[in-house]
């Protein structure tokens, strides 16, 4: 056991023996490379980790961008389905009976009464204006047009400043003003006006409170 020993520790001491020498040069510029790759690993990492939360914060960024144009296009979605719904009814509404074309306008005489500002907002409702009659041709027609000559429609005249009677359309000051004789001027409790009901096709003031039918314009015609 003991020469068993003896061998061993030679073979040992033959091989450290047989080792090249290795200088504190070498072991320096060893160690100088051990530091830097292990430098250049942690620049690495960090630099991996910068991207990472760079392109994080990129893809967040066109994402919430993204949410915002799709947002957009859904209510510009819904808009274009409601203006189309719109004219879908306002088409049909033309289409009807109560509907006269003239001129590139359309007609629509109601068949339910109203005071002067409900029928006016009623017109808008039907995507239209309360009538506006630049002349006496225009005139005519409306008054032959309507389905009873003897009953009094209102138009969209008003001098709500007394005396200045204005088309509600576009507020221009009204130049044709066929009146029934002694009327245009009859207060400041009577500022609307409609079409007269006595066969002719002439225009009265009176308060804008009362019930009447009425008279829409369009300017979309199918």
């Amino acid at each position: 056991m003991i020469v068993a020993l003896l061998i061993l520790l030679m073979l040992i001491s033959n091989d450290v023996t047989s080792l090249s020498c290795v200088s504190n040069e070498d072991k320096k510029d060893f160690d100088d490379s051990i530091t830097a790759l292990k430098e250049m690993e942690d620049h690495l990492r960090n630099t991996t980790k910068k991207l990472e939360e760079s392109f994080k914060k990129i893809t967040g960024s066109l994402q919430d961008q993204f949410g915002v144009v799709k947002d957009a296009l859904k209510n510009v979605g819904e808009k274009i389905k409601k203006v189309d719904s719109d004219f879908q009814h306002l088409g049909k509404d033309l289409e009807k009976n109560t509907w006269h074309k003239y001129n590139g306008h359309c007609y629509y005489y109601s068949s339910d009464k109203q005071n002067w500002f409900i029928a006016e907002r009623k017109c808008r409702e039907l995507g239209g204006y309360i009538v506006k009659i630049g002349n006496s041709k225009e005139n005519e027609h409306i008054y032959a047009s309507q389905p009873n000559k003897y009953i009094p429609y209102w138009i969209g005249l008003t001098d709500l400043i007394e005396g200045e009677f204005r088309w509600n359309f576009d507020q221009s000051k009204a130049t044709f003003l066929p009146w029934v004789d002694g009327y245009g001027n009859q207060g400041s409790n009577k500022n609307c006006v409609a079409m007269n009901s006595a066969g002719k096709a002439e225009w009265f003031d009176t308060s804008c409170n009362n019930a009447r039918y009425y008279i829409c314009e369009s300017n979309f015609c199918f």
